[in-house]
């Protein structure tokens, strides 16, 4: 993946001071934008997230002290780091200036390698506190799963069963077929979610990295497709298919399958019986480069605008149940989304309400008669 430049919104109502600070970020190679007013600074942030915010005091309408407490007011700015830029040196000043939300302060005229160095260190412990409370999140995630999501279908195989082991004989076959279901519905989640956790948990650690190969991504469609008939015939579902054979890829072959398994997954349960589950490929362009794009698509519940953005984040914790009242913890899509940018891939996720939803990925093309395939 691309690494970004830190993004920097510097807001002052003077121009000369705009031009002086901005040059000095382009020069040191940091994206930003500019603000003219605590207005304007506010509305930039309804559309984009800087990495830091350096605020003049001094500004008409609404000055640096007002502008920071109502940028603090929004949650989501909860984490920029905010410095003054300011001629005020006064401690009222400069206690007013904490107190407001503020971080730091610089005095002008500035030194820009203090400017800089003081970036540079607020920005580094904005992501080491993000890093930090991601790390706590997905602890809670994983106990959360282990005590929650886990426990209770193991509970469930084990009620069932024991009713079926203690009073077999005085049920109607209706009965034991119905147990006997709701045991392997609770046992196939049961197994899914393990490989999903321990596949997870070596991701967190550090001890699994890709292998990648040369492979038909085709022939791997297929067999996944082939692998998830049952659940689909039992929900009455059909397949489509639109790939070519002989679709090569370079990547980790059982990451793309663990992919492919979970996203073929969520399609079962997120579509209603009757309906059309479609796995297609087909090259594309992506940013200049040409690229293998997979969709698996279905004709399903869907998903709002809202929750699409929370999909392939474990900190917000989405998860629905699936048409037949399946069980999920969105685990799957989580690590569908580490396996793919390990193997330099993208995904994303297209849906409408009562529509469908589509999971899209991509892997890197290769042509297949500059490759010789090892069997």
């Amino acid at each position: 993946m691309k690494k970004l430049k830190n993004r920097i919104l510097i807001v002052d109502d003077n121009p000369n001071n705009l031009k002086v600070v901005a040059g000095v970020l382009k020069e040191n190679g940091y994206d930003f934008r500019m603000a003219k007013s605590g207005k304007l600074a506010l509305d930039i942030l309804e559309r984009t997230k800087p990495d830091l915010i350096l605020l003049d005091i001094q500004m008409p309408e609404m000055d640096g002290f007002e502008t920071c407490k109502r940028i603090k007011e929004d949650v989501s700015n909860a984490m920029i780091p905010i410095i003054y830029l300011t001629a005020n040196t006064d401690s009222k000043s400069i206690e007013k200036a904490f107190n407001s939300g503020g971080v730091d302060y610089i005095t002008k005229p500035f030194n820009p390698v203090e400017l800089l160095a003081r970036i540079k260190t607020h920005i580094k412990l904005k992501k080491q506190t993000e890093e930090l409370e991601l790390e706590s999140v997905t602890k809670d995630k994983f106990f959360s799963i282990i005590s929650h999501d886990l426990k209770n279908p193991i509970a469930s195989v084990i009620g069932f069963s024991e009713l079926l082991k203690d009073e077999h004989k005085t049920y109607t076959p209706e009965k034991i077929e119905s147990y006997a279901s709701l045991i392997y519905k609770s046992a196939t989640f049961t197994l899914d979610l393990l490989q999903n956790l321990l596949e997870w948990s070596r991701i967190q650690t550090g001890s699994i990295k890709p292998v990648k190969k040369y492979f038909i991504l085709s022939d791997l469609l297929t067999k996944m497709v082939e692998g998830h008939e049952a659940q689909a015939l039992a929900k009455k579902l059909v397949f489509k298919t639109d790939y070519k054979d002989k679709i090569l890829v370079h990547a980790d072959p059982k990451m793309v399958a663990t992919i492919v398994r979970n996203l073929i997954s969520n399609a079962i349960k997120f579509t209603p019986e009757g309906k059309t589950i479609t796995i297609s490929a087909k090259e594309n362009i992506l940013d200049n480069k040409m690229v293998i794009e997979t969709i698996i698509k279905d004709t399903g519940v869907g998903i709002s605008e809202e929750n699409i953005l929370k999909l392939f984040k474990i900190e917000s914790n989405y998860k629905s149940l699936g048409t037949n009242n399946e069980k999920g913890t969105g685990l799957g899509l989580i690590l569908s989304k580490e396996f793919i940018y390990k193997n330099n891939g993208t995904i994303r996720a297209e849906s409408k309400e009562n529509e469908g939803s589509s999971f899209i990925f991509t892997l890197d093309s290769v042509n297949l008669s500059e490759v010789s395939l090892k069997h």
